[in-house]
């Protein structure tokens, strides 16, 4: 394939290195309007000023929307007044106003008729100077035109007028052209590898630290020379990112070729469409063709995507299927956008027409959806009076005024923009575009949301306060919105929504307060501009439980990805359910939750009894497991998930621990976690066993109460009655066993102590595992 090559050099500017969009800062392409990224949502600005397309429906229709829609409102006689700017052509109904930007040449699209005229001729003024134009190509529907605006200044607006005729429009011949059809723009951009993906391309696009490079040139093998103006850097400099554009004159319908060549990668889209990817690192003369492409006649726009760090060495050619040779009917014709601006028509007082300016895109992590920030601004012109501008996107009425802002998700897009301006005379017009963006995403967020409040077990008569929490790393500002809905017990349910900003990156909402035995469930749903971005719930779990927890998330217990509050029962059960003698038991089916029998020290007092009582029980030091967390709410709920992996058993013997008495300072929440933990163990959830809860003795001092053993038991371990008490209690509620070692402890007689320094002494242990396997071996 004949190739016509790509060259760029790169000058020193700084500490990075950019990209260049080929797009344009301060442009619009395709005949949308034009993006240009302004601020990011953290109220930094990005590294460059990009322009983004917004699409708009195709053919002239899009372009004369204003003037078009004018007619919603009802016509009227209009008082006499001068057109401003002034009105170069009197034959000419309407007028289409396109500001200068940056390209000296650009296309705009004109209709083919006008009233019942077809357009003769179309006329190009800048000020009171007409300006050269010629029409390259024209449809059933619209005519496109190439303006030569090199004598107009920058923002000066480049005045357009059909001509009404006898004769139809037609494309002319190359009296005009550009003489340098191929537009580019470089921007260094961090890093010095070559982007792996197009999506690898974009993201370098938010790294870039300089401003962009615009340059055009007549042809691609006069690339080079162009660029040795900004690069006078070497080869371990950082890389370059080049935006190439032109529109191809297509003069027929027919499949065409493209190919790529060069050693850095390159990505070609046609009409903003991905259609040829050429690999990093081949040899420079190899060539990657694409598929046949079936194109329609007219002008499509080009633009090749690369990466550079010294010279651009990328080729392109393109030629029609089955021919040899490059296509030399295919003709380029300019480098500058299709533009669109607004439309004036002479009888009447307001065009409507707006502007748009486009954020920095982000994210959150675990969400598809992209956010892109807007804000839109009045371009509308009322002559000899005011006007007030009203603004909707899709069905969401924006407010009035000059200008508004919003942020829309790229799923929604193309979402259309709708503009109506109404002078004080009663005249309106109205403009509509929609609005579209694939641009970069600069940051990705994260954002959590829990439930705090609730406790991991209580009673039903417990009174608690949810309160939903919301952390996200985004900056502060953005508004979030809180949907919370409560399922109670009755079956009812109720709603609620709130509005929720962060200070800090956080954010609670307090829900009401309510006795836990009255709710079932609490679940909420977090939400930005409408997706969702994180979400939760909490079930409140009565006896008989039927859920195991399976992890503990600060002071909360999960099961299955959800929160779960364990309500225990106070009511009792009458008597404990009659046993058979447990062969389960004897094979050593039995699992011991220990939390003060052998505490860890040993198991066994090294009689032959001890030893093969402990080879049956599977033992778990309860204790143990409540001392390997630092935050006391998570440690204390740590047996309950425990539980899980000593199961299955036929028999669950549960020693409480007293860490949590010293640590919560009174009996409460010893009394609801083994409320809890003796209905969780005795429910379905670990297959009804038999459970056996051992009452415990008279300690001299309790673990962790930070008290010096003595003769007499310490202020804390002065209640072992009241510990006992609530052990037997818990037992009668539940209708479970129990292994009262407060009884035996105390009418064992003297002889050798029993317990010492907050543990049981060989003896007591040995004393203990006698009483447990009489219990387990009893009907």
């Amino acid at each position: 394939m004949e190739a016509l090559r790509l060259r760029c050099v790169q000058r020193r500017t700084g500490a990075g290195v950019g990209f260049l969009s080929a797009s344009g800062s301060g442009r619009s392409q395709g005949g949308g309007l034009t993006l240009r990224l302004a601020g990011c949502a953290d109220g930094t600005r990005p590294g460059m000023e990009s322009a983004y397309r917004f699409a708009q429906p195709k053919g002239w229709l899009a372009a004369v929307a204003s003037f078009v829609l004018a007619s919603l409102a009802p016509a009227q006689e209009v008082p006499a007044f001068r057109p401003k700017p002034a009105w170069n052509v009197a034959e000419a109904p309407s007028r289409l106003i396109v500001e200068k930007a940056d390209d000296d040449f650009f296309l705009v699209q004109v209709p083919v008729t006008v009233g019942d005229q077809p357009v003769a001729a179309v006329r190009v003024f800048i000020a009171t100077n007409e300006a050269a134009s010629r029409v390259v190509w024209v449809d059933a529907a619209a005519a496109t035109v190439l303006v030569d605006a090199r004598d107009a200044r920058r923002a000066q607006g480049v005045k357009i007028y059909p001509v009404p005729g006898a004769a139809r429009l037609v494309a002319g011949p190359p009296s005009l052209t550009d003489p340098a059809p191929l537009r580019g723009c470089a921007r260094r951009t961090a890093g010095m590898d070559f982007p792996a993906t197009l999506a690898d391309l974009r993201t370098l696009e938010t790294r870039c630290d300089t401003k962009p490079e615009w340059f055009t040139v007549a042809e691609f093998g006069k690339l080079g020379t162009s660029f040795k103006s900004w690069f006078h850097g070497d080869w371990t400099r950082k890389s370059h990112l080049v935006d190439l554009q032109t529109w191809l004159l297509v003069p027929t319908d027919g499949k065409y070729l493209f190919g790529l060549a060069g050693v850095a990668p390159a990505w070609l889209l046609l009409d903003g469409k991905p259609v040829l990817e050429h690999p990093a690192n081949q040899p420079y003369d190899k060539w990657t063709a694409g598929q046949e492409l079936p194109l329609s006649a007219g002008l499509r726009r080009v633009q090749v995507r690369t990466v550079c760090r010294q010279e651009i060495d990328t080729g392109l050619a393109w030629k029609r299927a089955g021919e040899p040779g490059v296509a030399t009917n295919v003709v380029m014709i300019t480098g500058g956008d299709l533009r669109t601006g607004r439309w004036e028509r002479r009888d009447r007082r307001v065009h409507a027409f707006a502007t748009a300016e486009s954020g920095c895109a982000y994210r959150f992590a675990g969400v598809r959806d992209v956010f892109v920030p807007f804000t839109f601004e009045d371009a509308s012109s009322c002559w000899g009076t005011n006007h007030v501008t009203r603004w909707q996107v899709g069905h969401r009425e924006l407010g009035e005024g000059a200008k508004v802002s919003a942020t829309l998700r790229t799923s929604e897009m193309p979402e259309p923009l709708s503009v109506r301006a109404q002078a004080q005379s009663g005249e309106a017009a109205a403009y509509e575009t929609e609005l579209t963006y694939d641009g970069p995403v600069w940051s990705e967020y994260e954002v959590t949301s829990r439930i705090t409040g609730v406790p991991a077990v209580c009673y039903a008569d417990d009174r608690v306060h949810p309160i939903i929490r919301v952390r996200t790393s985004a900056a502060d500002g953005l508004a979030y919105e809180l949907s919370t809905e409560i399922q109670w017990a009755s079956g009812q349910s109720s709603n609620r929504v709130d509005r929720v900003v962060t200070d800090k990156g956080w954010a609670r909402v307090y829900l009401a307060e309510m006795e836990a035995g009255s709710v079932a469930r609490v679940s909420w749903s977090l939400r930005h501009c409408g997706a969702e971005i994180s979400q939760g719930r909490v079930r409140f779990v009565p006896e008989p439980f039927e859920v195991l927890p399976d992890a503990v998330s600060g002071e909360t217990l999960k099961a299955g990805g959800e929160f779960v509050v364990l309500v225990a029962s106070k009511a009792s059960r009458g008597e404990p359910a009659m046993w058979d003698t447990d062969e389960d038991a004897v094979a050593g089916n039995v699992v011991f939750l220990d939390g003060f029998v052998y505490a860890g020290e040993g198991m066994g007092n090294g009689q032959a009894e001890g030893r093969a009582a402990q080879e049956r029980w599977r033992v778990v030091d309860v204790r143990a497991v409540e001392q390997s967390e630092a935050a006391s709410g998570m440690a204390l709920l740590l047996p309950f998930v425990a539980v899980k992996p000593a199961l299955p058993a036929a028999a669950i013997i549960y020693a409480p621990s007293f860490l949590g008495v010293s640590r919560e300072g009174g009996t409460a929440g010893f009394e609801r976690r083994l409320a809890a933990m003796t209905g969780l163990l005795s429910g379905p959830a670990c297959a009804r066993p038999r459970v056996l809860l051992v009452v415990p003795p008279v300690f001299d001092v309790l673990t962790g109460c930070g008290c010096e053993p003595g003769d007499a038991p310490c202020r804390h371990a002065a209640e072992a009655r009241t510990y006992a008490e609530i052990v037997v209690r818990v037992a009668d509620a539940h209708g479970v066993e129990t292994v009262d070692l407060f009884t035996a402890f105390r009418t064992a007689g003297a002889g050798e102590p029993l317990v010492r320094n907050g543990m049981l002494t060989p003896a007591g242990v040995a004393l203990a595992e006698t009483l447990i396997e009489k219990k387990l071996r009893s009907l």
